[in-house]
Parts: structure tokens; C-alpha cells; sequence
């Protein structure tokens, strides 16, 4: 009786074709008997990868429908071994935070920017196969500057939380009973939050709770995205 060789799958999230058919040469240079499957927008990759359960999905960030982080957040909730190979001309910071927040550190993960060279993106996806990460050295570049953010700012996730409620533009009392926390305590977590970022509202004459959403979005702590979210969850 012969033995069955197990055929990997993987699928290709890019709205251009030639982007597609790059990605798909490399993987069959390297993968000769491999299973690929294309999708032009995140719905796609989503629908392709839960029905067929690919070893790794190199992933695109902006497409129309559902861009590449959402897709991806669908995608590791519900297939744990599936690698994930973002692949995109985003590296900025608000991308790799991102990014970081929805991928697992335990998952097999590459950061590649399409400036990467040929060899960089084969490497990249090797490496996620194997169950490894790989990043472009430029984003390596941004998650150092990242760690350093978050150590100089170490907001809780109270404080993260109170921060988004705030630039949604909900007030204290709102807060405090969507957190089961008294005014005065809302308040407290405030004061630790313009003292983090650096905020001084008397020296300045502004309003901080103003400054702190201009502050949080130039630094990378939030962005549209999760005032998108955050909006859209406590308004629908």
C-alpha cells in the first residue's frame, strides 16, 4: 500500500495580480507540489484559508472588503497552525503595532515589505513553514522603537482602555460605569495618563483631554483603527 504524502496549501492575499503571481513563483520554486490558492480582497483569504486549512497565507495589508489585519485576525482565532506572512509596502509604526497586538508572539509570523529583495522573501517563508518568525530589518527597526515607547510610557490596560473611551470622546461618569470604577478613580488613572505622555495642561493652557488624543496618536499608541472600532462598538 502506498503512502500518502501530505500536499501543503497555502494562499496568496494580494489585490494586484502581478503581486500574486510573484508570490506564487517563489512558492513553487520551493514548494514544487504545493496547493495555492489566490484571493484578491481579505473576505477571500478569510472564506479560502477556514475551508482549506493552508500551512501558511501570505498576507497584504491594504485591500478592499477586509484589509489584511482584520483578515488575519480571522484567520489565527480559528486555525492556530497557520502561519502567517504579512507582505505589504506598510512598515510604519501604527502597522507594526498593530500588527503585533493581533499576532500571537507563539505563532509562526514574517514581516516582509515588498522592497525586500527575492532571496529576503523566500527566507521569510521558510522560515514561517518551519514554525519561525522573520522580520524585515526595517521593521526590526520600528518594534525596537516601539519597546522603547512602550517602556517610557507603560500604560495599563485600564489606562489604555480609559484612554480610547476618552478619544471616542466619552466623559468620566460614562467611563466610570462602563469600568465598574468610581469618577474619582477615572480621574486618578487620568492624571497617571497626562503624567506618562508628558502632558501639562496648567504650563500649557489647554485641554488635556484634547492633548492626550494628539499626543496617543502621534506616538503610536493609538490609531484610526481602533477609534474605528471603539467607535462603531459603543454607537452601532
Amino acid at each position: 500500500m502506498l503512502e500518502t504524502v501530505t500536499q501543503d496549501t497555502f494562499v496568496i492575499a494580494d489585490d494586484h495580480p502581478p503581486i500574486r503571481a510573484f508570490s506564487k513563483n517563489i512558492l513553487k520554486e520551493n514548494f514544487p507540489n504545493c496547493n495555492i490558492l489566490e484571493a484578491e480582497n481579505g473576505s477571500k483569504a478569510v472564506e479560502l484559508s477556514l475551508k482549506n486549512k493552508p500551512s501558511l497565507v501570505i498576507m497584504d495589508i491594504a485591500m478592499q472588503e477586509l484589509d489584511g489585519i482584520e483578515a488575519t485576525q480571522k484567520i489565527i482565532s480559528s486555525l492556530p497552525q497557520t502561519g502567517i506572512v504579512i507582505y505589504s509596502n506598510y512598515g510604519d509604526e501604527v502597522y507594526v503595532r498593530k500588527i503585533r497586538q493581533t499576532v500571537p508572539v507563539d505563532r509562526a509570523f514574517a514581516y516582509v515589505l515588498k522592497t525586500a529583495s527575492q532571496e529576503q522573501f523566500t527566507q521569510a517563508i521558510k522560515q514561517v513553514h518551519s514554525g519561525e518568525v522573520w522580520l524585515h530589518p526595517d521593521v526590526q527597526q520600528v518594534v525596537w522603537r516601539l519597546n522603547l515607547n512602550k517602556k517610557s510610557t507603560q500604560l495599563t490596560d485600564i489606562q489604555q482602555q480609559i484612554l480610547l473611551a476618552v478619544s471616542i470622546g466619552k466623559t468620566n461618569d460614562w467611563i466610570a460605569e462602563k469600568l465598574y470604577m468610581s469618577n474619582k478613580t477615572i480621574q486618578y488613572h487620568l492624571y497617571s495618563i497626562y503624567d506618562k505622555l508628558g502632558i501639562n495642561s496648567a504650563a500649557k493652557k489647554v485641554n488635556p483631554r484634547n492633548e492626550v488624543v494628539c499626543v496617543s496618536l502621534l506616538r503610536g499608541l493609538i490609531d484610526a483603527q481602533d477609534l474605528k472600532a471603539a467607535y462603531e462598538k459603543e454607537n452601532h
